[in-house]
Parts: structure tokens; sequence; C-alpha cells
């Protein structure tokens, strides 16, 4: 109970110290877990001498996101950060501080593959952060490494999990592709010998499908032939901007972010991506509360109702 009241008085202080920019006696690491969609979990642990200084709250959230704004303008495409927490605990004489954030949009995603490397065109990209540090960077079951460069001191693909001890090989020439694994062997003998089966086929699925395609079609004449004139056959979706859009009007202008993304049925990633999108067209703007973002509409989109 004791060691308890400890670390509550010791975080408590810790949140409303000053800014303090020396890192004594410091080290840091970085967990890096790349997402299929492109984003990315960030897990920096740092370990601090008592005597040292560290960055409080507000301190960390603006470290990140002037890290993204400057990835993003390097590399020109849409990215935003979600700031988890943050934790600090004692061991022994030192420190043991714990930030978490969400990136998203951290890697470029073509077609079955995940592409790291342009975030690192910003010059020193981990100074940015906590300077110098282990990196420790896992990737998604289902992905192979096609790629890799800077060359990591430890692979281990049984865990998907590639490790380097220092930054300094991270610079603009940063490059790691992995591929989505696919089950290729004997394929190609499988296909040879089953050819002409395979072909026979793809004649009767592709016949079938047109037959099908066909009566579906003719059906759908029909139906339109008995609608009433000026009630069209089809509604075209509406846009993922519109749809948000219309959901904040609709609750008065303002809503949180994440009841945007539960009620579009959207992911985290898609929601932050098309809110960045009317953020800068000047439609919405987002200002934290508590932990939790909330969008509001601009007088500008207001005027527009």
């Amino acid at each position: 109970m004791k060691i308890r009241i400890v670390v509550i008085v010791i975080l408590s202080v810790f949140l409303f110290l000053p800014s303090r920019t020396a890192y004594c006696g410091s080290t840091v690491e970085y967990n890096i877990q790349l997402k299929n969609d492109g984003s990315s979990e960030w897990v920096l642990t740092q370990d601090l001498s008592s005597n040292g200084s560290f960055d409080n709250w507000q301190q960390f959230q603006t470290k990140v996101t002037s890290l993204v704004e400057k990835a993003q303008i390097a590399t020109g495409r849409g990215m935003s950060v979600e700031v988890e927490n943050m934790s600090i605990s004692l061991s022994g004489s030192y420190y043991v501080i714990v930030y978490r954030f969400d990136w998203f949009n951290f890697s470029k995603t073509e077609d079955a593959k995940i592409v790291v490397g342009d975030v690192f065109l910003v010059a020193g990209f981990f100074n940015e952060l906590y300077g110098d540090g282990g990196v420790n960077m896992t990737y998604p079951s289902g992905y192979i490494v096609e790629t890799v460069s800077p060359q990591p001191y430890v692979r281990d693909d049984s865990r998907q999990s590639l490790i380097w001890v220092g930054t300094a090989d991270f610079t603009n020439s940063t490059d790691i592709v992995l591929d989505k694994e696919t089950s290729t062997a004997g394929l190609l003998g499988v296909l040879q010998e089953n050819a002409v089966i395979i072909a026979s086929l793809l004649m009767v699925v592709s016949g079938s499908l047109l037959v099908f395609f066909s009566f579906r079609y003719r059906q759908r004449r029909e139906r339109d032939a008995t609608l009433k004139p000026g009630i069209p056959s089809t509604v075209e979706m509406e846009g993922d901007e519109e749809r948000i859009v219309k959901l904040v009007r609709q609750s008065g202008g303002s809503l949180y972010q994440s009841i945007i993304t539960d009620r579009c049925g959207f992911s985290k990633a898609k929601t932050s991506q098309v809110l960045s999108i009317l953020e800068s067209k000047g439609v919405v703007h987002r200002h934290k509360k508590g932990r939790q973002k909330v969008v509001t509409l601009t007088d500008q989109s207001s005027k527009s109702q």
C-alpha cells in the first residue's frame, strides 16, 4: 500500500511539472507494431536516472504531433496521430516512463505489400522523439520480409520481429517491404498438369455467370419499367466526407470522434484520415476533451447547411 501511494504521488507531481528538455542518464527503446492498414502502434520505454529530467504529458503530445506533421510534409501523404497515454514508475534509482500513441498512415500499402521508409525523410527522425535507442519493429502475421534496409541486428521471422540496436542507420534510404505471404509451393506444376480440366471449368463458370447476369439484367429492366417517372431505380452512396458532415450536423454541429467511428462503421484509421481531409478543407475542426477528440463543424460549413 505504501509503495502504491508513493507511485501515485510521484505521478501527480510529474503531470504538473514545468517544461524540461534534458535527458541525463537516459536510455530509450522504440517498439513499433505495424498494422496491415498502414497504421502503427508505438510504445516508447525510457529508463531515466532519478536525477534526470523528463517530459510532462503536454510536452509528450507536442513532440509526437510535431513529428507526424513533419513526416506528412516530407512524404506528401495524409497522416494523423492518436496519443494514447503515458505512465511512470520507480525501479530502484530509475524512473521507467512508458509513452504510447497510434500513428495512422505511418507506412504505405501497395497491393498486398506494406512499405516502410518514407517517414524517415524527416531529418533526425528519432531526435524529434527521445534520441538514439533500440528499435523493435513487429509486423502482422501472414506477411514476409521482402526487403529490409538497414539490416537489423536480429531478425526473427517466427515472431515477425526486426530488431536494431540503434537508430543511426535509419535515414532517407530506409526501405522495408513486407509482402502478403502466399502458399505457392507446387502451384505451377499443379496448374500445368491440370490445364485442360481447369480451362474446361473456367468455360463452364464463365458461361454460367453470363447466363446469371443476363437474367438479372432483364429482371432489373422489367422492374425499372414499372417505376413511376422521376423515381430513380438506384440510390448513390453518400461519400465518406458527406456522411460524416451529415452525422455531425444532425447531432447539433459537434460530436465525439469515437461516436463517428461507431455510427459510420469505419475503422479508427479511416475516420481519422477522412477528418484530416475535412479539416484541411476548413469544414470541421477537432479539439481534445479529456481522453477523446471532439469534432465540430466550422462556421463555413454551418452556413452551407
